[in-house]
C-alpha cells in the first residue's frame, strides 16, 4: 500500500510538471482546484450544494474578470469603476462565462444521478410540500411556449429565463444530507455578502462615479449610489434584502460570542451598503423583512422594534440630506410627472394595458418586460420594474395566477417548516430565510428580482434548505436532535 501511494505521489509531481511546462502556472492551477473539487464532490455528493452558494464568487470572476486585461480589473477601485469596469464586462462576455451557471446545474443533476446509483440505500428522491406548485408552474410555461409564443426559440430563451433557476431547489433538496453543510452554506453567503458589501462603501467613500439616469436633478445634490459588483444600485439593494434577514437569523442561532459579534459586524456592513444605495424600494423593503423576522420569533417585540427602526430612519433624514432628499422627493409634483411620462406609472399602466390586450395566454415567453425582449429589441420594450406585471404580459391570467400561487406556497410552506423543526438554532435559520424570501417577493413589486440570476439562485437555494431541514432530514436525526436541544434548555 506505502509502495502504491509513493507511486501515486511521483506519477502526480510528473504529471504536474507535464502541465506547467504546457500551459503555465495559472492554468495549471486551475485544472488543479477542478480536479480538487471533482475528487471532492464524489467523494461527499452533499458539497455540490456548495456551488450554488458559492454563487456570487462564480459569477462575479467568471463573468466580471476573466478574460479582463490588468487595466480593466484595476480600474473597479477607480471613482469611474461603472464606466471603465463594470460596462465593459457586461458588453463583451466570455463565451464559457456566459453558460457557466447551465454547465453547472447540468453538473449537479448528474451528481444526482450519480448519488442514485452510487448509494442505492439512500432515498431516490426527497418529496417536500413545495413540489408541485414548483412544478406546476413549469408545465404550464411550456404549455404556453407551445400556444401563445409568436417565435419558438426566443419563447424558448424567455422560458429558460424564468424557470432554470428554479431547478436549484431540487439540486439542494435531493443532495444535501446533513445540517452541518446548511450552515456551511448559510456561512458562504455571509461571507459573499460581507465582501460585496465592503466594496460597496468603498465605492462609496471614494464617491464613485455613476450615470446621470440613476438620480433626477429635482431631488437635490446626491454624492453617488453604490453598486458594488452589480450593473444597478436596485440589483446591490435586492440582494442585501435577501441576506440581511438571513444573517438577523444566525445570528439569533449562535451561542458564541466571538461569532455573534462577527455576524453583528457583517449585518452592519450590508445595512450600511444597503443605505448607500440610495434605493428608496430596498430601504423599505428591508424594513419590512426585519419586521417579519420579529414576528416570527416574538410578536410581543414587533411593535418596539418598528419604533426603534423609525428612529433611526428620522434620525438618518434629518441629519443626511442625501437621504432626505431620496425620501422627499417622492411626494413632490416632480416625482409624479417624470414617473407618468416615462418612470414606473408609465411602465405600469402600460404594462397593464398590454395585459389585457393579450389577457388569457399573455404575449408569449420573452417578448416584453425582461432581459431577453431587450436583448432582441422586441415590441419597443424596457424593464418592466414589476415582474409580476411582466409575468402577466408574457403568461397572461393563467401564468400570473399560478405564479402568485408558487410565491404564496413557497412562503407558507416555509412558515410552516418552522413547526416542523426541533432544533432552535435551526429554527431561527429559517425565521430569518423566510424573511429574505418575503424581502424578495415584496421586491419584485418594484424590480425584477428575478431576471437576476444570482438573486433568483440564492431565492431557490435558501427555500430549499428550509424543506430539506423540515422534511428532507431523516425522522430518527430530527427526534435525537429535538431531544439534545431539549435536554440543553432544561
Amino acid at each position: 500500500m506505502k509502495k502504491f501511494k509513493n507511486i501515486a505521489v511521483f506519477a502526480g509531481i510528473f504529471i504536474l510538471g507535464i502541465l506547467s511546462s504546457y500551459l503555465g502556472l495559472m492554468p495549471t492551477v486551475a485544472a488543479i482546484t477542478l480536479v480538487v473539487a471533482l475528487v471532492i464532490v464524489f467523494t461527499d455528493y452533499e458539497k455540490a450544494t456548495l456551488i450554488v452558494a458559492l454563487y456570487t464568487v462564480f459569477e462575479f470572476l467568471l463573468r466580471s474578470v476573466v478574460g479582463r486585461p490588468a487595466s480593466q480589473i484595476l480600474s473597479m477601485f477607480g471613482r469611474r469603476a461603472y464606466y471603465d469596469f463594470i460596462l465593459k464586462a457586461v458588453e463583451s462576455p466570455t463565451a464559457f462565462s456566459s453558460y457557466w451557471d447551465e454547465l453547472a446545474l447540468l453538473f449537479c443533476f448528474g451528481i444526482w444521478f450519480y448519488k442514485w446509483f452510487r448509494h442505492r440505500k439512500e432515498t431516490p428522491y426527497r418529496e417536500t410540500p413545495l413540489d408541485f406548485s414548483i412544478v406546476l408552474f413549469m408545465a404550464l410555461g411550456v404549455v404556453l411556449l407551445f400556444v401563445a409564443a409568436p417565435d419558438f426559440f426566443i419563447g424558448v430563451e424567455g422560458l429558460r429565463a424564468v424557470v432554470q433557476y428554479m431547478l436549484w431547489f431540487f439540486v439542494v433538496t435531493q443532495l444535501l444530507k446533513t445540517p452541518k453543510n446548511v450552515k456551511l452554506i448559510l456561512n458562504i453567503l455571509l461571507v459573499s455578502g460581507l465582501l460585496v458589501s465592503l466594496y460597496g462603501i468603498y465605492q462609496y467613500a471614494i464617491a464613485v462615479q455613476i450615470p446621470s439616469s440613476w438620480t433626477d436633478s429635482s431631488e437635490g445634490e446626491v454624492r453617488t449610489r453604490v453598486f458594488s459588483i452589480f450593473t444597478r444600485p436596485n440589483m446591490l439593494a435586492g440582494y442585501l434584502s435577501l441576506l440581511i434577514p438571513v444573517a438577523v437569523g444566525m445570528l439569533f442561532a449562535e451561542k458564541e460570542r466571538s461569532r455573534r459579534v462577527y455576524i453583528s459586524a457583517v449585518i452592519a456592513s450590508m445595512s450600511l451598503c444597503l443605505l448607500f444605495t440610495m434605493s428608496r424600494s430596498g430601504w423599505i423593503v428591508s424594513f419590512l423583512s426585519v419586521t417579519i423576522f420579529v414576528f416570527l420569533k416574538k410578536k410581543k417585540l414587533v411593535a418596539p422594534v418598528i419604533v426603534a427602526m423609525a428612529a433611526v430612519f428620522l434620525f438618518t433624514v434629518v441629519f443626511v440630506p442625501s437621504i432626505s432628499n431620496r425620501i422627499l422627493y417622492l411626494l413632490s409634483s416632480d416625482y409624479i410627472e417624470s414617473s407618468s411620462t416615462g418612470g414606473r406609472v408609465f411602465r405600469t399602466i402600460t404594462g397593464y394595458n398590454l395585459f389585457m390586450d393579450n389577457f388569457w395566454l399573455g404575449m408569449g415567453h420573452g417578448q416584453f418586460g425582461g432581459a431577453v425582449a431587450l436583448n432582441h429589441k422586441l415590441n419597443r420594450t424596457f424593464s418592466m420594474d414589476n415582474y409580476y406585471m411582466k409575468t402577466a404580459v408574457e403568461m397572461g391570467v393563467f401564468g400570473i395566477t399560478a405564479f402568485l400561487m408558487l410565491m404564496y406556497s413557497t412562503i407558507a410552506w416555509c412558515a410552516r417548516a418552522i413547526s416542523k423543526i426541533k432544533d432552535n438554532a435551526q429554527k431561527d435559520w429559517v425565521r430569518g430565510i423566510v424573511a429574505g424570501l418575503s424581502g424578495v417577493i415584496m421586491y419584485n413589486l418594484f424590480e425584477n428580482m428575478f431576471e437576476i440570476p444570482l438573486i433568483s439562485s440564492y431565492f431557490w437555494l435558501l427555500a430549499g434548505v428550509v424543506m430539506f431541514l423540515a422534511y428532507g432530514q431523516p425522522q430518527i436525526e430530527r427526534d435525537a436532535v429535538g431531544e439534545a436541544d431539549t435536554a440543553e434548555n432544561a
